[in-house]
């Protein structure tokens, strides 16, 4: 039986995550503390195997992922698949002047509509959707294990179709904090969670 190891990564902080404004598709870069987290997670999980790394096209998970190659003989691939869930017009607004009916992103999936330039739930776990069946399945046969550095939105849309969630429980378990990192078992198409959401720091 061969079994690939998928390790999801988080990205490490920004001035955005620090600020809690809604970051999406802008492209914010890692700050002094986001590359602290990431360096400090690289050095805890040197020892792991990791032999190629798939990043969103993004410069914080761009950013991250470099600081976990260091030191490893590990291709990084940009993927414009894995790139954050787009917030359209409240990208850069902060989580205090966020409409009120927003807040179903989080309460009520489900209900979720995105406003003007948004992106839904349903376009973000396709996104997902395609990249476990044209790169995580093929290559789980090839690799011994595959590393993914992403987003908090992009991470759970990941986690629903390898869990076999449902859209209301998009954010079943701990919220993945910067460069926390969750780990599934991949054989073929049959998925197993070994660690959810875990930080290094």
């Amino acid at each position: 039986m061969i079994v690939m190891i998928l390790y999801v990564m988080r990205h490490g902080e920004t001035d955005y995550n620090k600020a809690r404004k809604l970051q999406g598709k802008h492209d914010i870069p890692l700050n002094e503390n986001g590359i602290e987290l990431a360096k400090i997670t690289a050095a805890a999980i040197k020892d792991i195997p990791i032999d190629v790394i798939y990043s969103s096209p993004l410069t914080r998970a761009i950013t991250t992922a470099e600081i976990i190659r260091e030191g490893r003989n590990a291709d990084i691939i940009i993927d414009n698949r894995l790139e954050e869930m787009g917030f359209g017009v409240l990208e850069g607004v902060a989580k205090e002047r966020i409409p009120e009916d927003f807040f179903n992103f989080f309460n009520a999936p489900e209900k979720y509509v995105p406003a003007e330039g948004g992106e839904t739930f349903e376009a973000v776990i396709k996104r997902a959707q395609s990249f476990i069946d044209d790169v995580v399945i093929p290559n789980s046969a090839k690799y011994e294990s595959m590393m993914i550095v992403a987003h908090g939105s992009m991470n759970n849309a990941i986690a629903l179709i390898l869990l076999h969630r449902e859209l209301k429980d998009y954010w079943d378990g701990p919220f993945p904090k910067n460069c926390s990192i969750s780990s599934y078992e991949i054989n073929g198409g049959n998925f197993e969670l070994i660690d959810y959401a875990k930080k290094y720091y």
